[in-house]
């Protein structure tokens, strides 16, 4: 009876060795099935975060060229202003120039009328 009992444990100890075995290639399996779907996680985080740096890079040289834009419309404004400027000095010129012909010319009339009214008698 010893005998019987003994290959009764010898296979129940084969039986649990088995189980562990194979439990322990589930685990192996379902360790590697998880490491590479950690990894394709991974990949796609990591291309979605190049996707990111390429949008921010482009980003980041629209604002530059706008910011460009805006230097040269601050440029070409300036200019703008100082021809404005320059032509209104000379409308103000030309304005003072002809007020002052027109002033001599009225007061050479007034002097003309005034000669020949008052001291025509003369």
């Amino acid at each position: 009876m010893t005998q019987t009992i003994e290959v009764s444990l010898i296979d129940v100890l084969n039986k649990i060795d088995n189980k562990i075995d194979s439990l322990e290639q589930k685990i192996e399996n379902k360790i590697d099935s998880l490491e590479q779907k950690i990894e394709s996680k991974i990949d796609r985080l990591d291309s979605r975060i190049d996707q990111l740096e390429n949008k921010i890079d482009h980003l980041t040289e629209k604002v530059t060229k706008v910011e460009i834009d805006v230097e040269k419309l601050k440029t070409q404004g300036e200019q703008v202003t100082k021809r404005l400027d320059n032509v209104e000095s000379r409308l103000n010129s030309m304005t003072i120039g002809f007020l002052s012909i027109v002033g001599i010319l009225v007061t050479a009339l007034l002097g003309i009328i005034g000669k020949l009214t008052l001291f025509d008698k003369v």
